[in-house]
């Protein structure tokens, strides 16, 4: 955008009216609210701020890695030796059942705690000291420091007193040194020592196991000898017990009548009486009774069939008699038809058949008395044993009721027969398990080491840049906390108020001049960008007149003043640079004039305001330089003069751009800010506080002047991850931070 005001037009600052900063351009609004709701990571923070600090990083590293080798070689080297045991539950149980596996892993946890921890005890130390004579060897006390008159350690006692005191901090010189190490998932358990000695360690790891295994045999034979005394004792009142118990059952079974034929023991092993005489005589009777009633049964009905006819008995002889008779009757009969009945043959048939019927009646009548005398004997047994029967049936009654005190004592009996031979199996288990097998047993014992484990180099190294990175973290936050300078350019709006109009990236010195001249150069293109945010300055356009300063000096005012001079130049302006940094010229370097005339000649009176000026080389650019140093620079600046040179020289140029001093510190910036359109605020990145930046910022408003905007320079690496530098493909050149770019003559003064 032109401006409104060319060559020859009379100029007044106050007509120049700055439109707000919230609508200085469109780009710059929507760069605003990229920079705002930009977030950095943390990782990009840490890493800009090891970029920004490296060398503090790099030498705290650097110390500390020295420090890890000069410990390592200082270090008395030690070695480390282990024997490994085997610890075995001793007493496995069979457990198919879900919930007793459960108490049994339990139980075996229990055990091996307890294991690792009788490895770790006192008891065990001083033993190891007591078996393997520490006190009085020389390996030993040298390594530990045991000697008689050792610095570390108290006066030793006389005599017992003195003993006992050196074997006490024996031992506890011995677990301080000692290191259980249980092998996971297992159960096999390291013991290992270390010492500067190998065989020392060795021997103390295989002195240790060993006296562990003894230690355990002998807890054992103690637990045993002691459970076999008491065992006796109580084995000697149980037989007393039993033995009473027996006899009062049998001497009651004996006043009772009770005789026992039977008896068997339960899975309870209770005693159950089966049979006594009383039973097996009622059992004896009531089998004959039953007996003697079938024979009753069957006499009565022999009997009965007698009545009728002959016994079964001599049915037999009968049936025959009656045949024969039967034989004899029809010869008779035969006879007779011939022979009358006194013929011989007849009357001796008749006969024979009279003779048969006697004998079939006798016999007939001797069936039937057999059969009631069978009946008659049947019914007298019967009666005789249902008799004997009753009698014993009453004395089992009896019995019966005088057995419920026969069980008692027999319970009585079997309780302690039970508890006495429970005891006597236990007596006899203890007595096998007292000449058993230890439960632990050593695996491999240990060897003198090799080759030292302590100093580590690389472990040491890699603890000391540990050491050296915590360090360096604590460094990093608290010159991070101290750091109060621009790192993203976007905190000129957020911290400043300010409108952010250009993002300078950083240049060698020694190449600036050339890449403001090269038009594809980054930094040509970064203040072109900040000439087109010039055009929306102001309602007649770019400022006419407008001032360069900063808060301190070589923070690239000069520069950014001299790359505004040639961009605008480009466009076809007539720029006027005017360095009014009495105190400090630097532009006529920049061209490589001289400073013989300038600003300070017509502030002391030269009236020819263009005789003053110097055409340079680049299109479209003149310059004014600073001219003698006066003694009352300040005093100059502030006598009116200054303003009527502006006016002046816009009735030639186009724009006037004015190189100011640096804010703090002097008054030249706050008195020439009131006589030009506005402000340019040039802020060195990664350096200049806040704090005096605001500073400067509340002169300037307080002395009334109208501040555009700034322009942050020396991006570079640090300011990349912000979307800055690097991230625009700036860094054409590094140069030195602390040096202004724009000094071509390498002197320390100037913007």
């Amino acid at each position: 955008m032109a401006s409104s005001f060319g060559p020859g037009d009379e100029y007044d600052r106050r007509s120049a009216v700055a439109l707000p900063a919230p609508n200085v351009s469109r780009e710059m609004a929507q760069s605003i609210s990229v920079d705002e709701n930009f977030a950095l990571h943390l990782v990009e923070r840490v890493w800009l701020a090891t970029l920004a600090h490296r060398y503090w990083v790099l030498g705290t590293m650097l110390v500390f890695a020295a420090l890890g080798l000069i410990a390592t070689y200082l270090m008395t080297p030690m070695y480390k030796s282990a024997a490994r045991i085997e610890i075995l539950p001793s007493a496995p149980v069979e457990t198919p059942v879900e919930g007793a596996r459960e108490k049994t892993v339990v139980n075996e946890v229990a055990f091996y705690n307890t294991q690792y921890s009788l490895l770790e005890s006192r008891s065990l130390a001083e033993r190891v000291v007591r078996s393997g004579g520490l006190i009085s060897n020389p390996e030993f006390k040298q390594h530990f420091g045991f000697d008689e008159t050792s610095g570390d350690q108290r006066p030793v006692a006389p005599k017992a007193s003195g003993l006992k005191d050196r074997q006490e901090r024996a031992a506890s010189a011995l677990l301080a040194t000692v290191t259980i190490t249980p092998i996971r998932n297992s159960s096999l358990v390291d013991v290992s020592f270390s010492s500067s000695s190998p065989t020392l360690a060795a021997k103390l790891s295989n002195l240790w196991s060993e006296q562990f295994i003894q230690a355990s045999l002998d807890r054992r034979f103690s637990a045993t000898a002691d459970a076999r005394e008491y065992l006796d004792k109580r084995l000697t009142t149980l037989r007393a017990s039993l033995e009473k118990s027996e006899r009062e059952l049998i001497s009651y079974a004996t006043q009772n009548n009770i005789i026992t034929i039977s008896k068997q023991v339960d899975a309870a092993g209770l005693t159950r009486m089966e049979k006594t005489l009383i039973s097996s005589d009622i059992e004896a009777v009531s089998s004959a009774l039953a007996k003697a009633r079938e024979e009753r049964i069957a006499a009565q009905s022999e009997m009965s069939a007698t009545m009728s006819g002959p016994g079964a008995a001599n049915l037999a002889a009968v049936n025959n008699l009656r045949q024969r008779r039967a034989e004899v009757a029809s010869e008779l009969e035969r006879l007779k038809v011939t022979f009358a009945d006194g013929y011989p043959q007849v009357a001796s048939l008749r006969a024979q058949v009279d003779a048969l019927d006697r004998a079939i009646s006798a016999e007939t009548n001797r069936s039937r008395q057999g059969s009631r005398e069978a009946f008659s004997s049947a019914s007298k047994r019967e009666s005789q044993l249902q008799a004997e029967l009753n009698k014993l049936t009453g004395q089992y009654s009896e019995q019966q009721k005088r057995s419920i005190e026969y069980a008692i004592l027999q319970r009585e009996v079997d309780t302690n027969r039970q508890l006495y031979d429970a005891l006597l199996q236990r007596f006899k288990e203890i007595g096998i398990a007292g000449v058993g097998t230890n439960n632990i047993a050593i695996v491999d014992r240990a060897e003198p080491a090799k080759a030292p484990y302590r100093p580590n180099l690389i472990f040491n190294l890699a603890l000391a840049l540990l050491m050296g990175g915590l360090v360096s973290a604590a460094i990093l936050f608290i010159l991070e906390q101290m750091d109060q300078s621009i790192r993203d350019p976007s905190d000129v709006r957020r911290k400043l108020g300010l409108p952010l109009l250009a993002s300078i990236p950083a240049v060698d010195p020694d190449h600036f001049v050339d890449s403001i001249q090269d038009k594809k150069s980054a930094v040509y293109e970064a203040y072109l960008s900040f000439n087109g945010n010039l055009a929306l300055l102001t309602d007649h356009g770019a400022p006419r007149c407008f001032l360069m300063t900063s808060t301190v000096p070589n923070e690239g005012k000069s520069s950014s003043a001299f790359a505004i001079s040639c961009v605008l130049g480009a466009t076809g302006k007539k720029v006027l640079l005017l360095d009014a940094d009495i105190r400090s010229p630097s532009v006529h370097g920049i061209f490589g004039l001289t400073n013989r005339q300038g600003l300070s000649n017509f502030l002391t009176g030269t009236d020819d305001s263009m005789a003053l000026v110097q055409p340079t080389a680049i299109q479209g650019v003149s310059i004014m330089s600073a001219g003698p140093m006066p003694p009352n620079a300040g005093e100059l600046l502030s006598n009116g003069r200054f303003e009527l040179l502006i006016q002046q020289l816009l009735k030639h140029f186009d724009h006037v751009v004015v190189d100011s001093a640096p804010v703090l510190g002097i008054t030249d910036a706050p008195v020439l800010s009131t006589m030009v359109e506005g402000v340019f605020m040039s802020i060195e990145a990664n350096r200049t506080s806040i704090r005096a930046i605001r500073s400067s910022l509340e002169r300037l408003t307080m002395a009334g002047a109208n501040i555009f905007g700034a322009i942050v320079t020396k991006l570079d690496v640090r300011n990349s991850a912000y979307g800055y530098g690097y991230g625009y493909g700036y860094g054409y050149g590094y140069g030195d931070q602390d040096q202004d770019v724009a000094e071509a003559d390498r002197r320390p003064k100037g913007a």
